[in-house]
């Protein structure tokens, strides 16, 4: 399986955002960069042009994730992964108007996180 997926990871929290890059570049995904503040997500993901985004949905700034992924979404079918720890049920009904690809839940398991990035690269080929 190619595993070139340029990814940008949106995580406010920089001990799990490096973790996760760790992860991810081990699995042989590349990391475009990590953001933490949601006001910089649409410039950053203009200038990356990711295939993929993790987004957390509490970040700095003015805006969470959500806001940030509607922001994308209104213009770019990019896949959005959300991947936070507030149980799915409490903002289901925002996620759901980004479209998102993906919950994970917070811890991530990596295998789970894995199937779920080859299943858009699987998608995107």
């Amino acid at each position: 399986m190619d595993t070139t997926a340029r990814i940008l990871i949106v995580e406010d929290e920089p001990i799990l955002a490096l973790e996760l890059k760790e992860d991810l570049v081990d699995l042989g995904f590349t990391v475009l960069e990590i953001l933490a503040d949601a006001d910089m997500v649409l410039h950053t993901f203009l200038k990356s042009k990711p295939n993929v985004v993790l987004m957390d949905i509490k970040l700095h700034g003015f805006r969470d994730g959500i806001d940030a992924a509607s922001q994308i979404r209104a213009f770019y079918k990019t896949p959005i992964v959300f991947i936070s720890s507030y149980p799915e049920k409490e903002v289901g009904e925002r996620l759901t108007r980004t479209a998102p690809y993906a919950y994970v839940q917070k811890p991530y398991e990596l295998n789970h996180l894995k199937e779920v990035l080859n299943s858009i690269l699987l998608a995107q080929a």
